[in-house]
């Protein structure tokens, strides 16, 4: 009598779930890092628009007020901060932030996701 054997064992199921767990640990990787790209150039985004009010400001001999979400750039003005990503633990610091416009120079940073992103009168700047 012969015995025919259909279907696969146990040992071969389990190792095929364990090299299924071991690809999607390498996908899940790769996309964390692709987010944190994805939430860097999200704030370039913002602190370019940001850069930009703050120019008009100047021009305009106005001061910038600090960095906040959704706070104006300046008194008087309808652009505002942006509102920094929760995750990644962006925020603008308090410290090192010159927001006069009467020398013709200014400087605000937001940091986040081990990274800093600085706008000057001559540009932002990812460090």
């Amino acid at each position: 009598m012969k015995i025919t054997q259909r279907g696969f064992t146990l040992i071969e199921l389990l190792v095929v779930i364990a090299i299924i767990g071991l690809l999607s640990s390498i996908v899940f990787a790769s996309l964390s890092t692709a987010r944190a790209k994805g939430r860097v150039a999200a704030v370039q985004g913002s602190m370019r628009s940001a850069h930009t009010a703050a120019l008009l400001c100047m021009d305009d001999g106005t001061a910038l007020t600090a960095p906040a979400a959704s706070a104006a750039v300046c008194a008087g003005s309808l652009s505002k901060y942006a509102t920094l990503p929760a995750t990644g633990s962006w925020s603008y610091p308090t410290a090192g932030q010159d927001l006069t416009t009467s020398d013709g120079t200014f400087s605000f940073s937001a940091t986040g996701d081990s990274k800093t992103i600085t706008c000057t009168e001559s540009g932002c700047v990812t460090s």
